[in-house]
């Protein structure tokens, strides 16, 4: 499971005409777009490997060395900034696997975001060396007569993930209560729809 959780977080299943590539700082963003074909629940400790599943791990990770009330707002906060509010606590959350059909193939993903639903379109947004985002989006960007469209907003969908990587960078690096509520508000902002 874990190297599954750990290929899926990579995103390294596909990469073909729905996918865009930008080098900024020594980082490629690859983003998909495409409709969920199937969703499932599946569990997964809360030791999962490097950034596979976000809102908890990271919550626990910047309570780092913080009084045990602190760990656990970020904790929480955390989990709620990534969906996984209901069973962080207890040491293993839900977190949902999505297959997601593009113009060029399938993706999967598992991620705690799970509002995610059957028929959604939606952009998976992969950093290249930290996990990697899923957000529904509008229903035009998945429809073939928009391709010419989208082509000419890839530098933009580019900016929007960066900038989503860039807000979870900067909740795992909060050191204050106040610099995490402002990051976690960030990431709900810029990550989640």
């Amino acid at each position: 499971m874990n190297k599954l959780i750990f290929a899926v977080s990579t995103c390294i299943l596909l990469t073909a005409t729905s996918t865009t590539m930008a080098q900024r700082s020594g980082q490629s963003m690859q983003i998909q777009y495409g409709v969920v074909v199937s969703s499932k629940y599946v569990q997964e400790a809360s030791n999962a490997p490097g950034g596979a599943l976000v809102g908890g791990a990271i919550g626990l990770y910047t309570g780092k060395g913080k009084s045990s009330g602190s760990k656990f707002r970020r904790a929480t906060a955390g989990a709620v900034a990534g969906g996984a509010a209901s069973s962080a606590a207890q040491g293993d959350r839900s977190a949902r696997q999505y297959e997601i059909q593009t113009t060029s193939g399938t993706v999967m993903i598992i991620s705690d975001q799970t509002e995610i639903k059957v028929d959604d379109c939606v952009i998976v947004e992969n950093p290249g060396t930290t996990n990697a985002n899923i957000r529904r989006v509008d229903s035009t960007l998945c429809d073939p007569a928009s391709a010419e469209v989208v082509a000419e907003l890839q530098d933009e969908m580019v900016e929007e993930a960066e900038e989503c990587a860039a807000a979870k960078r900067e909740l795992a690096a909060a050191d204050t209560d106040a610099a995490f509520d402002r990051a976690v508000r960030k990431v709900e902002i810029l990550c989640n729809m």
